[in-house]
């Protein structure tokens, strides 16, 4: 919802409305799965504007992700990625034994996978804001630049 593609938040606020970043996006799993809660956000800053004003930019974003309940629409729109992606990554043999495993060793059981469906359709605007409050709190971020050499 907030950084996947180009329908996702970052996206359209910080690239498509604001024009201060040429791409804005963020994954969860940052370094591998290690801590499945870690989650990367980023943006590639539009010419004429500074990484400061990026990073004011995003952290509204994920600000509104915790005091705004999402809207029925959005919500409907990113479980049916989920879905989708989860189902398109079963088309293949070596897709499911990939999944298959993950599921055994993240979750205890590849039984869990199946699971995941229900998971995605319970999910509710509720759900979304009450984890982002807790996720999203100042001392659980650290921010990062790389700028060019000598600024």
């Amino acid at each position: 919802m907030l950084s996947d593609g180009r329908t996702s938040r970052l996206y359209k606020s910080l690239v498509e409305k604001q024009q201060l970043a040429l791409s804005a996006q963020g994954y969860s799993g940052f370094p591998g799965d290690k801590y499945p809660n870690l989650m990367l956000f980023y943006a590639l800053t539009a010419p004429g504007h500074t990484a400061d004003e990026v990073g004011a930019a995003l952290s509204k974003e994920v600000q509104q992700l915790k005091t705004e309940p999402v809207s029925a629409q959005e919500l409907k729109r990113v479980k049916t990625q989920a879905r989708a992606e989860l189902l398109r990554s079963l088309n293949s043999n070596m897709g499911m034994a990939e999944l298959l495993l993950e599921y055994e060793v993240k979750t205890g059981s590849w039984r869990n996978l199946f699971k995941q469906l229900e998971a995605i359709a319970a999910v509710t605007p509720g759900d979304i804001q009450r984890v982002a409050k807790v996720t999203f709190q100042p001392q659980n971020r650290t921010i990062g630049r790389l700028l060019p050499k000598g600024k």
